[in-house]
């Protein structure tokens, strides 16, 4: 039989970890080294609904004896991306985790419970190119592209701390939301998305997976051309061109009516409606006119508004979160002129793992040296 190896079937993408490799691609590299099909089948069933960093799995899934060992040789690929994570537990029942990278990198990510569900907001890159101003993770400028099984390694892992409760049907959603612009990362992202789907593994719907982009316009273009798609969500934050580009510096290169011509183009599935996204920062983009005109953006197509108040760091010194009083009123003023809109109460403040708040130790350390102060946040 011909030596079996983990060579790189993609020179452009990541395969240092088992969690890199897709069904078919694992499929691929088995058959051709002469092992079945099922034996596939059954190593990325464990990786991805079992503990994929359990040093036992390998011996309970009945591999041939050559393939067992080449798995637990020292040269295979990494059962798991991480080296290291830590968690910071809520008050509010949310969990930040810091994931320590082999290359030092870090990277943060939320468990937020819910009701009726769990939802898991997790990193597409390490830092973000957009240089959003409300945003911890934009101060840091971009350090990485996540591979796939860097991303769905957080999802893995948050499954495994945070299952149902026995008795009970509560199924878990995956946000985008993390640190990151994923449309930036959109290969890794989408494969990860067909990660998340196969049937082989847990065979999550699309519809329990949202992406939240700044508004690449290109790149959108580019998601709706996939079979599989997660729901759109885009941030918005500003009404006029001259206040949006000075918070999202996106904006300079895809305006709002870029953006929204391209988003009345984007092909929805029955009963589906597009995310926009709207930070509301006091004395900034939560006028009555801001109100008015984020309401004729969402008549142009299938839409729901969703306001999130300002989660205020240390990154974004002179930005304030709205007086729950204006919070209020524009709310109730979207649902008086009958639009979809909801008001996103934030998890995990206590712990800086907020929406807008997520960032590395090291930016974080570097702040409070500054003089500001430090995120409260205990690992355990």
């Amino acid at each position: 039989m011909e030596t079996f190896t983990w060579e790189q079937i993609d020179e452009t993408s990541y395969y240092d970890c088992l969690l890199d490799y897709s069904h078919a691609e694992l499929t691929r590299l088995v058959a051709e080294r002469g092992f079945k099909s099922i034996h596939a089948d059954r190593l990325f069933a464990a990786l991805h609904r079992g503990d994929h960093d359990d040093p036992t799995l390998f011996d309970r899934l009945q591999l041939p004896k050559p393939m067992l060992a080449l798995l637990n040789s020292d040269d295979a690929p990494k059962r798991s991306p991480f080296q290291r994570i830590e968690a910071f537990p809520s008050n509010d029942g949310s969990v930040k985790y810091l994931y320590h990278l082999p290359n030092g990198a870090q990277i943060e990510s939320v468990f937020m419970p819910f009701k009726n569900r769990n939802t898991f907001c997790i990193s597409s890159q390490v830092g973000c190119a957009m240089g959003c101003t409300f945003c911890a993770t934009g101060a840091m400028g971009f350090r990485k592209h996540l591979s796939a099984g860097e991303i769905v390694g957080q999802v893995l892992h948050m499954r495994l701390r945070h299952p149902n409760p026995r008795g009970q049907t509560t199924r878990f959603n995956v946000v985008f939301m993390g640190m990151g612009e994923p449309l930036h990362n959109l290969n890794n992202v989408m494969k990860t998305v067909d990660l998340l789907t196969d049937p082989h593994g847990l065979v999550l719907s699309e519809r329990d997976i949202a992406v939240s982009t700044s508004g690449l316009v290109p790149k959108i273009e580019q998601m709706a051309s996939y079979k599989k798609r997660p729901h759109l969500m885009v941030s918005i934050a500003a009404t006029n061109d001259g206040n949006r580009s000075s918070i999202m510096p996106v904006n300079r290169a895809y305006n709002l009516e870029k953006l929204l011509a391209c988003l009345e183009r984007y092909p929805l599935r029955r009963r589906e409606r597009i995310m926009l996204s709207y930070v509301v920062i006091a004395g900034v983009n939560d006028r009555d006119e801001d109100i008015a005109a984020l309401l004729a953006m969402s008549q142009r197509f299938p839409s729901m508004i969703n306001l999130i108040p300002m989660n205020e760091h240390e990154l974004s010194p002179g930005m304030q979160e709205p007086e729950e009083k204006r919070l209020q009123r524009m709310y109730q003023t979207l649902l008086d002129a009958g639009a979809f809109a909801t008001i996103r109460r934030s998890r995990g403040r206590d712990v800086a793992g907020a929406c807008g708040q997520l960032t590395t130790q090291y930016e974080r350390k570097a702040a409070t040296q500054k003089g500001a102060t430090p995120s409260p946040g205990t690992p355990v």
